[in-house]
């Protein structure tokens, strides 16, 4: 360590000059150790000894400048993992670095390989955890506000419509007392299954606490609101004898470019209240 450390004060940026400023003392003290041999014991003529001084340089220096570049390209898997690291930690792109075989740099490589792509599967494991909730799998409300930071973004870059909607069931509390709070547990799996079955690539449904969902649709306010409507029918209508009805109150905004989220959130929340105090089962948008 002291070597590399020592060179580091020369070259604080290159390995490659660190070793190639190895190879070039390694090749040429034995050449300079000749030369005072033969400059002081005079063994050969002095025109000799420059001719044999002239050959040996020369070779020499071809030689070094050829290991050099030997060298530099050697070095091509090193800075090919240093890239690896500095493109994941940027941008979280995973390397796929090549297998050299089992020397000291295919072992590094192979490891660089294995180590980020375990990295990688823990982070989004945690991610999962951190933006999920554990028992429906729907967005947790953490879920839900970063969900809808990037729809409301959608939004205004594409254009796009955005409705959200907030749905509470209003019979949670009868099943759970008639039945036990683990077929209540299993209702709400079954809320936020069903809402998929209808859902598209964009939209999302999180779990916003207890009973109540949140849902983000990029549709035009007047589909998204049918769309919630059959949803909310197709759940009170029990398709077996086993299932149980589900009634729930929802309400509906449209999201406004620009527009506050909270502001968005707010609207839609008082629209649910609305259906409640109206009696429930049923969705009111803004339109309503």
């Amino acid at each position: 360590m002291r070597l590399y450390r020592g060179l580091a004060r020369v070259f604080p940026r290159s390995f490659s000059a660190k070793l190639m400023t190895v190879v070039f003392i390694g090749v040429h003290v034995p050449l300079l150790v000749l030369l005072l041999w033969m400059a002081f014991t005079g063994h050969y003529q002095r025109d000799t000894m420059w001719t044999v001084v002239g050959v040996v340089l020369g070779a020499t220096l071809i030689g070094t400048a050829m290991a050099m570049m030997a060298l530099y390209r050697l070095m091509a898997p090193l800075r090919q993992a240093a890239d690896a690291l500095e493109a994941y930690y940027d941008e979280q792109r995973l390397p796929h670095l090549p297998d050299l075989g089992h020397d000291e740099i295919g072992r590094l490589l192979r490891s660089i390989n294995r180590n980020l792509h375990g990295v990688d599967a823990g982070l989004r494991d945690l991610r999962r955890s951190v933006l999920l909730d554990p028992l429906t799998q729907a967005l947790n409300r953490r879920g839900c506000e970063q969900a809808l930071a990037d729809s409301a973004r959608l939004a205004q870059s594409r254009r796009q419509p955005l409705s959200l909607f907030v749905v509470d069931l209003d019979n949670l509390k009868p099943i759970n007392d008639a039945h036990g709070h683990l077929v209540g547990d299993q209702v709400l799996v079954r809320l936020v299954e069903s809402a998929r079955q209808w859902l598209q690539p964009g939209d999302w449904i999180g779990r916003w606490g207890g009973d109540e969902f949140v849902l983000g649709v990029h549709a035009s306010h007047q589909e998204a609101c049918a769309r919630l409507r059959r949803w909310l029918v197709a759940m009170a209508t029990a398709g077996g004898e086993e299932e149980i009805p589900l009634k729930a109150s929802a309400g509906g905004a449209a999201y406004r470019p620009g527009e506050d989220l909270r502001e968005v959130y707010r609207r839609a929340d008082a629209a649910m209240y609305r259906a409640k105090v109206a009696g429930g089962a049923r969705l009111l948008c803004e339109t309503d």
